[in-house]
């Protein structure tokens, strides 16, 4: 199918109004102070009240009057729920952050669909964290944002650290936003310093999208997204349905790190410019590394691809990813904006498999991407294909490991399960000065295998963190059959800091990769490829992390999800 051009998702030009409207700034107060709002029955409520646990206030307006200021906390009652737009004005500091959370217990506090075209917008903030809240847009019409950021011309320049956790959002046109019209000199930015993790999206139009087309690369800087589970993005209710581009939108950027996330089924619906799971244009310095983005939708659009370079990119890395069971191209490099070139691409250490064409696209011939594509494990006729006279002319191809065979391949974070031996994996340690390797315990209250609970090493879906001293945390693979398997797959560091750690793969009681080091503050971390292995049924690879030579095993946690498929 023929491919539109697209410098922005459609979303970014219906909303781009909404940005720079938001309401200006009310009186201030004093700092500090925590604010509880319930309107339960019972609750003793009174928007003229004291905001106190004893008499909170009912509804969102008197929030919505205030400017907070550093150590302020807006604090939702669990259980509680409000048909109303939350407008946040002012800042915090570096040492003394505003909050917007939740306090008491039961579910999650929740922002429905009221008369506003947002559940919860930011105006130019700095030194923020929003988390422990559900934002459900449904209505008719639904709400264009359930949370939106937005920065001005005048005011929105220079401004940090926004947090944004454990938030669940659904059924929006667009999840989360952040964005606006501020136009940051190239030393400057709009915010730097975003961190979302524990993000659930379903059912928006996108999840989560950030900036626009205006290729201000330096827009937004310094962002780290982990935890996010994006899925089923369909743009669902209507009368927006037709607008789902992605699930994930990274515009305006520079230095981005997405890893240890989920997404899933998005493009739901027909867009004319195309669909994709992951859409990148206008930014640079960006990692996306050990994720799973599956199953962009069959919905008649173009592309229908799990990651998509757009145009505009600098330095995009997609690293030790699982990229499975998209209609199209699990990673397409769009050559189709003269201006606008895919350079130094990396698509690296990935497994992509079970797509419905060849896993890597070059679609276009106005501006060839160039790069390195290597050491990916890949499914299919061909490694790589050609459209519209795309070309991979200046993109080096090496050490790519494939087709593999058996209608499966083995990615640990996918596999993962709260039982031994369960899709041919277990979870072990071997204690500090121990010689035996032993179970760990399933503990459900984190998902996590653990010694004891609470206890160490452990192991989580996308996340390990070894003991001190010579102690080591294993995840165990079975092989099922006889046959050649390769392997692959990225170790990085979760907490920069530390002095590192070490990564091993050992068949039986023999290394086939030699310990590798992770350095403590080892951005990149290290490939774990074996490209050519004969197993045996019943065989069993180990693969280890410890806390490296010294056995310090602070800010330790790693992220390594290797992955084993058959070549034959």
């Amino acid at each position: 199918m023929t491919r539109s051009k697209r410098t922005t998702p459609a979303l970014a030009t219906a909303a781009a109004a909404l940005l720079t409207a938001l309401p200006l700034a009310g009186p201030a107060h004093a700092a500090g102070t925590s604010y509880h709002v319930d309107n339960r029955p019972g609750s003793n409520c009174a928007d003229s009240g004291p905001a106190t646990p004893q008499q909170p206030w009912c509804t969102f307006t008197p929030v919505n009057a205030r400017t907070f200021t550093a150590g302020d906390r807006i604090l939702l009652a669990r259980g509680a729920a409000w048909a109303q737009g939350m407008t946040l004005k002012g800042s915090g500091t570096a040492t003394a952050r505003i909050e917007l959370s939740a306090y008491g217990s039961g579910d999650r506090p929740r922002i429905l669909k009221g008369t506003s075209a947002y559940g919860i917008s930011l105006s130019n903030p700095s030194h923020w964290a929003v988390k422990n809240l559900e934002v459900d847009g449904r209505g008719s019409p639904k709400m264009t944002y359930g949370v939106v950021v937005g920065y001005d011309e005048t005011s929105g320049i220079g401004h940090e650290n926004l947090t944004f956790s454990d938030l669940y959002v659904h059924h929006n046109h667009m999840g989360i936003r952040i964005g606006g019209k501020a136009a940051p000199a190239a030393d400057r930015w709009a915010v730097k310093g975003v961190r979302m993790t524990g993000i659930r999206g379903e059912h928006n139009g996108v999840s989560i999208a950030f900036g626009d087309g205006r290729g201000l690369k330096n827009f937004i800087q310094d962002t780290v997204l982990t935890g996010l589970a994006l899925s089923n993005d369909d743009g669902a209710p209507a009368p927006l349905a037709e607008e789902c581009p992605n699930s994930l939108t990274l515009q305006s950027m520079t230095r981005v790190t997405v890893r240890d996330s989920l997404v899933s089924h998005a493009g739901g619906c027909t867009v004319s410019t195309g669909t994709t799971g992951i859409y990148l244009g206008h930014v640079a310095d960006v990692d996306l590394t050990n994720n799973i983005v599956a199953y962009t939708r069959q919905s008649g659009s173009p592309d229908q691809s799990g990651i998509n370079y757009e145009g505009w990119t600098d330095d995009v890395a997609v690293r030790g990813n699982l990229i499975v069971g998209n209609v199209r191209w699990g990673v397409a490099l769009q050559g189709i904006h003269a201006e606008g070139p895919n350079r130094n691409v990396t698509v690296e250490s990935n497994t992509i498999v079970e797509n419905g064409q060849p896993p890597i696209a070059s679609l276009g011939d106005e501006a060839p991407p160039d790069g390195v594509i290597r050491d990916n494990l890949w499914e299919g006729d061909s490694l790589t294909a050609t459209v519209d006279g795309g070309s991979f002319a200046d993109v080096a191809v090496s050490g790519n490991a494939g087709p593999t065979t058996g209608g499966r391949v083995w990615f640990a974070a996918r596999d993962f399960a709260s039982g031994q031996g369960v899709l041919d994996w277990r979870y072990q340690y071997l204690p500090d000065g121990g010689t035996t390797w032993t179970n760990l315990s399933y503990q459900a209250v984190d998902d996590s295998w653990r010694p004891a609970a609470g206890a160490l090493p452990l192991l989580k879906k996308w996340q390990w963190h070894p003991t001190g001293g010579t102690g080591q945390v294993a995840r165990v693979w079975t092989a099922p059959r006889d046959g050649t398997v390769a392997i692959r797959g990225r170790a990085v560091k979760a907490d920069q800091g530390g002095d590192g750690v070490r990564v091993r793969i050992r068949l039986g009681d023999r290394d086939v990769l030699a310990p590798r080091t992770v350095g403590g503050d080892d951005r990149v971390g290290a490939a774990t490829s074996v490209d050519s292995l004969t197993v045996r049924a019943g065989d069993t690879l180990r693969f280890i992390v410890d806390a490296g030579p010294a056995g310090e095993n602070a800010y330790d946690t790693t992220s390594w999800t290797p992955v084993v498929g058959y070549l034959r």
